[in-house]
């Protein structure tokens, strides 16, 4: 194994253009997959440490031997992630598959490296495989239920960025359910990582020692190469109240990270007064060719002296951007970890980090201000040594198990029976999800709305979709009729309707806005 290893490393040094540089962390876990006969693997490695290496690797060594798993499946939580990790695979190995909903290349998990988000994953596990759901839906088929279910017990499992699927309460409670199921029937899985809690440690050692796996944690040292090049970088790390705009700083790579679409927009419209030579606008509420070709351009500045690109939480995990100011909304510690390491990311000797602390945001009050509390008093912090901040996501995000597991122990526990046993097919799992849903329970995230927008499509809330109506900048079919709503609530229905799989149709009726997204 250790051999694919040094082949991809070469393949993306030639890509990327860089001189590799030993990573003891990603050669220990190697040679640990190596030796072990059922690993549950924790990789805890800050931003930027190159773990993706771990899911090529493995990916090209199972065309040479697949004795021990079939197929790789790398998991992770945002689409734009994906979309990132399986462009350089294919660019560097000439091998991967992406499995979204919407934009799917397989419709199962065969492929030698499969990138899926964790939500088609979820599906795809539940035996309701996304490409057939509507045929199941009609009674015609099983929808290859069994299979697809298969092609998953039959890979190993790697959750990148794993820390995201613990954040949001009905993720955390399915993903868990999932873990127990993967662990019952005896699937390779690793876990990557830059912040995780003990918590969650302690809790994932007890799954994985309960069903005979061989469970190990792989932490950076203050001896590996990337730690001893990350401690000779300065970082000036200050909490603010204000304008981002008013830390921006002229000749240097600006990054601003803020909590919403909206809140991004007005920034940026405001920002384009500054007449900065390059300047960008990304967030969620734009095509996934839109944001493709967002990326593929950041990548081009790369190595510019200037820029200033005003984003969300989308670029918190994956996204290859280095900037040497960030501007950033208060978030929990996890959060702020991840937008961190698109500071100073390459060679760079100093990093400037401004965090804004009376910015609102979707997430955790209590998260948010205990994470602003402790930064503000911590010393020695440094956004990429995990030995300098683990303090404060323990705090934050769980030091004991029993932090980490106020969870509907119910729920979980009936889903891993849905799970588990053979005789629940892909139309009882349908019906029993269908149940939830019109009691307003999404399985996973908030109820969303998909809006067809010039042969792509955005997902909104349906709080956004009703803003589109009222503007009348949509078009919406239920069935084959008009739809036409009395008020907000009745945009909630709707994303019930979706989500149960009726016949729902809203295309954009105005031009597509690609400088600014869908807003």
């Amino acid at each position: 194994m250790i051999s694919a290893y040094k082949e991809v490393v070469k393949k993306l040094a030639e890509l990327k253009g860089f001189k590799p540089e030993p990573r003891p962390l990603t050669e220990e876990v190697i040679k640990a997959l190596d030796s072990s006969e059922l690993p549950f693997f924790l990789v805890r490695a800050p931003t930027g440490y190159g773990k993706t290496v771990i899911s090529y690797t493995l990916a090209l060594h199972s065309l040479r031997d697949a004795s021990f798993y079939d197929h790789v499946i790398h998991v992770l939580p945002m689409r734009a992630i994906v979309e990132d990790i399986d462009m350089t695979a294919k660019e560097a190995l000439g091998f991967s598959k992406t499995k979204m909903m919407g934009s799917s290349e397989e419709f199962m998990h065969l492929f030698p490296l499969n990138v899926t988000t964790a939500d088609t994953f979820t599906w795809d596990i539940l035996k309701l495989n996304t490409k057939r759901y509507s045929l199941i839906k009609a009674g015609k088929e099983f929808g290859y239920d069994y299979l697809t279910q298969a092609s998953i017990l039959t890979s190993i499992v790697i959750f990148d960025e794993a820390h995201f699927l613990l954040e949001d309460r009905r993720i955390k409670e399915v993903f868990l359910a999932v873990l127990r199921f993967l662990t019952k029937e005896k699937v390779p899985i690793i876990l990557m990582t830059a912040t995780l809690s003990n918590g969650y440690r302690k809790l994932f050692q007890e799954y994985a020692r309960n069903s005979g796996y061989d469970f190990d944690v792989f932490e950076l040292n203050e001896n590996d190469p990337f730690a001893r090049r990350e401690l000779s970088k300065e970082f000036e790390i200050s909490i603010e109240t204000g304008n981002p705009l008013d830390f921006v700083e002229r000749g240097r790579r600006n990054l601003i990270i803020v909590n919403t679409v909206r809140r991004a927009v007005q920034i940026y419209k405001n920002a384009k007064s500054l007449r900065f030579g390059n300047i960008m606008l990304i967030h969620g509420r734009m095509t996934a060719e839109h944001k493709r070709q967002l990326i593929e351009k950041l990548r081009k500045w790369k190595n510019n002296e200037e820029f200033l690109v005003i984003a969300t939480q989308v670029v918190e995990a994956g996204v290859d951007v280095s900037a040497d100011v960030m501007i950033t909304d208060a978030a929990p510690m996890n959060s702020l970890l991840q937008r961190f390491g698109r500071v100073a990311r390459y060679g760079e000797g100093k990093g400037k980090i401004v965090v804004i602390r009376d910015a609102d945001g979707p997430y955790d009050v209590e998260k948010v201000q205990k994470t602003i509390s402790l930064l503000d008093k911590a010393e020695n912090f440094h956004p990429r040594l995990p030995w300098t901040y683990q303090e404060i996501v323990d705090a934050v995000h769980g030091r004991k198990k029993v932090e980490v597991l106020k969870v509907n122990r119910a729920f979980i526990g009936t889903l891993v029976s849905k799970l588990t046993n053979p005789a629940e097919r892909s139309i009882h799992i349908l019906k029993w999800i269908e149940v939830r849903i019109r009691r307003g329970e999404p399985l996973l995230r908030d109820f969303l709305i998909p809006v067809e927008v010039e042969n792509d499509v955005v997902l909104v809330s349906p709080e956004f979709l009703w803003k589109l109506w009222k503007n009348g900048e949509v078009k919406v079919l239920r069935g084959n009729a008009p739809w036409i709503p009395a008020n907000k609530n009745d945009t909630y229905e709707l994303a019930k309707c979706v989500a149960l799989g009726e016949p729902v149709k809203v295309v954009l009726k105005r031009e597509y806005d690609w400088e600014c997204g869908l807003v």
